[in-house]
């Protein structure tokens, strides 16, 4: 087994392909049904957010498992495999780990430190949990990376320096409309995004429509901001009043182009609009950018401005190093559990077998002395297996865990499950499924 991350980012890829790469919510099951529906596919989850597009993947075997993943989004995209896979990046077992431990602590974020990264990951996981895609191995090193994200924030500076991505939007969009203060902001979405935007605007703007397909939810949210609800059929004609408009809807197709905001802008008298589509698939028609009075701007005009610190971006990647030696350490010892209840029910069986043989000798005993003969043919068992058990757990920590499992099969005849040749380290078969094992943060410390 081999633990596979594949997929784009803005440091990958451009707009326009993690446009047609993004996975809305809704069809999150089919995607996740198709990957898993692959027989080199074990598990899968899908993290789909505004600056990237990733698939986290148990595979039985690394290069056909890769090819899998790579195939997905060809056919997610509709583009030929050669125009997706030149942006496309691959990483296996600790660099894997790795990478998912960061990205969940905010630490790949096109804004460094973003807080709703961790959200997302949540999401995404429960998500692969309901449709059955992600149950075991993986399943466990989300979790473990949550509660990574969350030591990250507690024991560095992000938290108090990193803004999210709504709040990095709105401070760029008011940079550029000289203030909030007295302008008309049309929010459009009224999702988790459009409420923060909304939330964020509502003291210092002079007026908030939201607009949302949903009655319910924007006639909540433009209650909670004291703001004005309207339908989603009618954002076009509300260009015409407002001065900023902040979309987040989710839809797979633009929900503003080009012919609405230039109609809007004849009516405007020569008002500035500013833009800002935090979506991803992008809700504005780019080719907006071109008409006069406009300005657009996407998650790309927002890379690079965070203000975090290199002190507490360097902090926050020594724990991610830290805990991905921690689950990489607790993998191994994952490895050789089956290795070692195979000897112990191979030491049974045999203990078991002699008594059986020799049950004519013992003809003559009464229960309790029948009773004390198994319990000391046991212990006899449990002290010969103690020590070897506990030195292969040590020895699990070694690179050459592997080897002493194999050496143990060999000695006693053991059953041992194949490995996966075709995988390009050390540590690609991982357990299939162990839900049930201990928290691998407490593997070297103790707990």
């Amino acid at each position: 087994m081999s633990l596979v991350v594949c997929g784009l980012s803005h440091r990958t890829a451009p707009i326009d392909l993690l446009d047609r790469a993004a996975v809305p919510e809704e069809q999150l099951p089919k995607a996740l049904a198709g990957l898993v529906g692959s027989p080199h596919v074990v598990e899968a989850m899908v993290l789909s957010t505004c600056n990237r597009v990733e698939v986290y993947a148990q595979v039985s075997r690394y290069h056909a498992g890769v090819a899998a993943l790579r195939e997905h989004f060809a056919q997610w995209t509709g583009l030929p495999p050669e125009e997706v896979n030149d942006h496309l990046v691959e990483r296996h077992d600790d660099a894997a780990v790795a990478h998912l431990l960061g990205v969940t602590a905010g630490l790949e974020a096109m804004v460094l430190g973003e807080r709703q990264i961790q959200l997302q990951v949540k999401q995404a996981l429960a998500a692969a949990e309901r449709e059955g895609a992600a149950r075991g191995m993986l399943s466990r090193l989300v979790h473990h990376a949550l509660r990574v994200g969350k030591r990250v924030r507690a024991e560095t500076d992000l938290v108090h320096a990193a803004r999210s991505m709504v709040d990095l939007g709105l401070e760029t969009a008011a940079e550029h409309a000289g203030g909030l203060a007295d302008r008309t902001v049309l929010v459009v979405g009224a999702g988790k995004m459009g409420r923060l935007a909304a939330d964020r605007i509502a003291a210092s703007s002079g007026h908030v429509l939201v607009a949302n397909r949903s009655p319910q939810r924007r006639e909540r949210l433009a209650e909670r901001v004291a703001g004005e609800p309207i339908a989603l059929t009618e954002a076009q004609a509300a260009l015409e009043r407002a001065d900023v408009v902040i979309t987040s809807t989710g839809a797979a197709d633009t929900v503003l182009d080009h012919e609405d905001v230039v109609a809007a802008q004849a009516r405007r008298e020569g008002r500035p609009l500013i833009l800002l589509d935090l979506a991803v698939p992008r809700d504005v028609d780019p080719s907006i950018r071109e008409i006069p009075g406009v300005t657009l701007l996407d998650v790309t005009d927002l890379a690079g401005r965070e203000h975090v610190s290199a002190e507490a971006a360097q902090a926050g990647r020594a724990i991610v190093e830290e805990e991905t030696e921690a689950f990489q350490a607790w993998t191994r010892s994952q490895r050789v559990a089956p290795a070692i209840a195979s000897l112990r029910r191979h030491a049974e069986d045999v203990r078991a077998a002699e008594v059986a043989r020799l049950s004519g000798r013992l003809g003559g005993l009464d229960e309790r002395e029948r009773e004390t003969v198994e319990a000391l043919t046991k212990g006899i068992v449990n002290t010969l297996l103690h020590e070897p058990t506990v030195r292969l757990k040590d020895l699990a920590d070694g690179s050459a865990a592997e080897l002493h499992v194999e050496v143990l099969n060999e000695l006693f005849g053991l059953p041992g499950e194949p490995g996966d040749a075709d995988a390009p380290g050390d540590d690609a078969d991982a357990p299939r499924d162990q839900g049930d094992a201990d928290d691998p943060r407490d593997h070297d410390q103790g707990r």
